[in-house]
């Protein structure tokens, strides 16, 4: 019995860590279609209590941009973003009829991306930023080398967004009742 209390209380605690520690992702990647280094900068929180040690837990709260070619860096935000960076995407190519990205969990956010027409890949980064009271997320673009953020759109609770590639637009979806408004925004 008391090899059974002391496993069940690991396991209460190991899946309270792993629900409050674990980042499903970073912000470490380099763009091929500029050559620009994307490097998350994060602030790391001491936290403990009851079942949980303490440990760190990071937010990730600006980008450094780094350019290899001149050896500067800079950072996307001039203060930090006021929550988490939960995404940063940006379209790194062509191939196949598709637009390709970089950045992180490209997947779940891009749609429509087939039969796309050729072009080049667009010089802008789009990031989202988690504000600290986790209502709601806000949008923000950026050119990848100049600079010049701009707050984009913001996706209030309960609604999602999206970047539709064939009709080079973003999307924030939201239910209202029965129904379903949809706002678009130039990519």
């Amino acid at each position: 019995m008391k090899k059974f209390c002391a496993l069940l209380v690991l396991l209460v605690g190991s899946v309270a860590n792993a629900g409050e520690y674990y980042r499903g992702y970073s912000i470490d990647e380099y763009d091929p279609a500029t050559g620009l280094y994307f490097r998350g900068v994060e602030k790391t929180n001491r936290e403990g209590g009851f079942l949980v040690s303490k440990r760190s837990r990071s937010e990730v709260v600006n980008i450094s941009i780094f350019d290899p070619s001149t050896g500067e860096s800079r950072l996307l935000f001039g203060e930090p973003a006021g929550g988490d960076i939960a995404v940063v995407l940006f379209e790194t190519g062509f191939s196949d009829g598709k637009i390709e990205f970089g950045g992180t969990s490209p997947r779940s956010y891009v749609k429509n991306n087939v039969s796309v027409a050729k072009r080049e890949p667009r010089t802008k980064v789009l990031v989202e930023v988690q504000p600290e009271d986790r209502k709601g997320t806000i949008l923000f673009i950026s050119e990848k080398r100049a600079g010049g953020l701009t707050r984009l759109a913001t996706v209030p609770e309960g609604a999602d967004w999206h970047l539709d590639m064939r009709n080079s637009k973003l999307r924030v979806v939201h239910q209202l009742g029965h129904g379903i408004r949809i706002e678009s925004h130039e990519w």
